[in-house]
């Protein structure tokens, strides 16, 4: 259901952790500052859109101006999982007919970590809601987000980015989201995964 006002950040809290047979752990998840992990595809199943795409969609990569966008265009919540994806959250049952080859959707069965309703400022490693959950139930359209990932496809590979280079770098992201070694990984600090390593290179090679 879609309230005609506000919810509360409550009320917004227990709809989020509704997917779990234990909300008191997400809401101890979120007390402790941790995104707490929640189900796909019961009510809502989740896009996940590469970084690089929404960038060239939206010809931005300030956070602020990226929340902005993404607000008009989608209309409806949005995860940041910075360096990597952006989740839009689409009504259930969207996996079933989702067509974009550029991004994968989370239905039943997946998993997604979830920030705390009102973790919207901007972090360089944590996720956070780069589009709030303003009412309960209000999701992004399917066809908005296929639209703004074709947008963003089309931008990529005008502006010199190859095919082979989009799937290299997703390649690359879908791996680390997967490996600790990677994702804890900075610019800084190689990481110590053999394929992680392959795999990042292999991404570079296609860039260039």
């Amino acid at each position: 259901m879609t309230y005609t006002a506000p919810d509360t950040e409550t009320a917004i809290s227990r709809w989020l952790a509704s997917t779990t047979r234990h909300p008191e752990i997400a809401e101890q998840d979120w007390r402790d500052g941790r995104p707490a992990i929640l189900r796909t595809g019961i009510i809502y199943d989740a896009v996940r859109m590469p970084m690089e795409l929404v960038h060239a969609a939206v010809q931005s990569t300030v956070p602020d101006e990226v929340a902005r966008a993404l607000t008009e265009a989608l209309d409806g919540p949005v995860v940041c999982h910075p360096g990597r994806w952006h989740y839009a959250l689409v009504p259930p049952g969207t996996c079933e007919i989702w067509m974009s080859p550029v991004a994968a959707i989370r239905g039943r069965g997946g998993w997604l970590g979830i920030p705390r309703v009102d973790r919207t400022k901007p972090t360089p490693v944590d996720p956070y809601w780069a589009v709030p959950v303003e009412r309960i139930g209000r999701l992004c359209l399917p066809a908005a987000v296929a639209e703004l990932l074709h947008i963003g496809r089309e931008r990529c590979e005008g502006e010199g980015a190859c095919p082979e280079h989009t799937a290299a770098y997703i390649a690359f992201l879908e791996h680390a989201e997967e490996c600790t070694a990677c994702a804890t990984a900075t610019t800084s600090t190689a990481s110590t995964c053999t394929v992680g390593t392959r795999l990042r290179e292999a991404e570079r090679t296609a860039r260039r």
